[in-house]
């Protein structure tokens, strides 16, 4: 079983500096609902916050299981991830697949893991509200091949992953 987490934390043009970035590279997980999920495949979960200048705030979380149809077959389906994230399932493995902006489009596959090994990737976007306003995105996924039994709220409260992966060189237009 896959236990996924996604952390966007948005922030706009006037927190982009040295001091606010500290602050975010201090989040790389999130604590889970004390309430355990229906026993699927996968376990997703996704939190957006907003960074200001004066704290962050958390605007949505949601806690979802998930059936084999979230996993990328025959180069089609990305979803529940990010445009250029896909999971690959082989038997106990799963293979972590990401699309950068430098790939042309192609997934390549930047973390397998294995029973019980944990994996992060890291990678941020740019986009802007219909009002013209920039915002900016840094994406953490957090991903743990683990059995259903180990569930709890502090599940990826390990500070560092198996594997990880960061693409922060170039910001992509969403």
């Amino acid at each position: 079983m896959l236990f996924v987490q996604c952390i966007t934390l948005r922030y706009m043009k006037d927190v982009r500096y040295a001091n606010y970035a500290d602050q975010r590279k201090a989040v790389r997980f999130m604590k889970l609902p004390d309430v355990k999920p229906e026993e699927n495949e996968v376990i997703f979960s996704e939190v957006l916050l907003y960074q200001t200048a004066e704290k962050m705030n958390c605007y949505r979380s949601s806690l979802k299981s998930l059936g084999n149809d979230s996993f990328y077959e025959n180069g089609f389906n990305n979803a529940p991830f990010a445009d250029r994230l896909a999971v690959l399932k082989d038997n106990n493995i799963f293979r972590i697949k990401y699309c950068g902006k430098s790939d042309s489009g192609f997934y390549k596959t930047k973390i397998i893991l294995d029973t019980c090994e944990y994996g992060r990737i890291i990678f941020n976007e740019r986009g802007a509200y219909h009002t013209g306003i920039w915002y900016y995105d840094l994406i953490i996924y957090n991903f743990l091949n683990a059995p259903y039994s180990s569930f709890n709220s502090k599940i990826f409260f390990r500070k560092e992953p198996d594997h990880e992966f960061t693409d922060m060189h170039y910001l992509r237009y969403c």
